[in-house]
């Protein structure tokens, strides 16, 4: 209750709002875009505070670390602003401590198969012991008797006890086997690759829960979900800023088509209405000499000649009769004669 009123006390008053004149002369209030403040704990959290009082231990942030800060900036105009920049510091931060850690693993996994290669071999119990000593003791003093049965000549009873020793033999290489068994299960290591700490193979339940729940491995598993996340985000973006890139190229073909068959139509239009003037006015200087004789025509403009128009295709058109050889008749006697709007109606 004390808490949440001094926190509503800082937010109306400021922190200040203690101080004397005096001391609020060299009093700065601290913003959560400050330097002094911890970007990684603003955005996410702080790497510092996950592993206080393990192996793997940072030591203290340099940093501010200041939940009102932190809720400052969450509620901030600015944060989209910022977030990019502070997401991208601090997985750079989880990136180095992963690769520490994988370094780590790999000289972890190389010292656990040389302990495979050569177990060694747990100190023996008093029983085992006993019986180890026994079997060597019965084995030394068999070899003593078959010596000395050797030097006498006693050969066949110096066989009998030889086979009692490889008996013996055979059951002290049993109980070694044994021992060197149970001292390999029992040294057997494994390697937790989250957090890189020594772990017992086939361990107990409560032991291992423990190791899951401990704070090294938590501090670990945190920094890798965050750095997998980051990266997932990352190429996410990525792939859509290449189909939107991919969107705005198409569109831009789609774009340039369009204004090529624009220009390519308007281009037909003006070659298929020249097509048209030239057949009228051809049509127009047939019928005239058909009729008449003459290729004079008035103007749709008001009735006046087109002079150097219409001269040109006369000539072309008298040109091409005398080619084929066509019956014309001469057009100066038809000189006075003018049309009135089509060349078929005279004046």
């Amino acid at each position: 209750m004390v808490d949440a009123q001094r926190a509503l006390l800082d937010e109306l008053m400021g922190t200040a709002r203690n101080l004397t004149d005096e001391e609020k002369k060299g009093f700065r209030e601290i913003r959560w875009d400050d330097k002094e403040v911890c970007g990684c704990y603003l955005i996410r959290f702080c790497p510092h505070d996950l592993f206080v009082n393990t192996k793997s231990n940072l030591g203290p942030c340099a940093k501010i670390h200041d939940p009102k800060l932190k809720e400052s900036f969450e509620k901030s105009s600015r944060h989209d602003l910022y977030a990019p920049r502070l997401e991208s510091e601090l997985a750079e931060f989880c990136q180095r401590l992963v690769q520490d850690l994988d370094r780590k693993l790999r000289r972890g996994r190389e010292r656990i198969a040389q302990d495979q290669d050569a177990p060694p071999m747990l100190p023996l119990s008093a029983e085992k012991s006993e019986q180890l000593a026994t079997l060597e003791e019965k084995m030394k003093n068999l070899l003593e008797q078959i010596e000395s049965l050797g030097e006498e000549g006693k050969v066949d009873e110096a066989q009998a006890l030889m086979k009692k020793v490889e008996v013996l033999t055979a059951e002290k290489n049993a109980l070694l086997q044994q021992l060197m068994l149970a001292s390999s299960q029992e040294k057997k290591m494994a390697l937790c690759e989250i957090c890189g700490s020594f772990l017992v193979a086939n361990d107990v339940a409560e032991r291992t829960q423990s190791h899951v729940t401990g704070k090294q491995h938590l501090g670990y598993s945190m920094v890798r979900d965050y750095l997998a996340e980051y990266r997932e985000k990352q190429d996410k973006e990525k792939e859509e800023e290449k189909l939107a890139n991919e969107k705005r190229s198409e569109e831009r073909r789609k774009r340039e088509r369009v204004s090529e068959r624009t220009r390519g139509n308007g281009r037909e239009d003006f070659r298929e209405r020249g097509r048209e003037r030239d057949v009228y006015y051809h049509g127009a200087i047939e019928r005239d000499y058909k009729h008449h004789g003459r290729a004079r025509y008035a103007d749709h403009n008001g009735g006046r000649e087109r002079g150097h128009d219409r001269d040109r295709r006369e000539r072309d058109y008298s040109r091409t009769r005398s080619r084929t050889g066509s019956d014309s008749r001469s057009p100066s006697r038809h000189r006075s004669r003018r049309y009135s709007g089509s060349p078929d109606r005279m004046i």
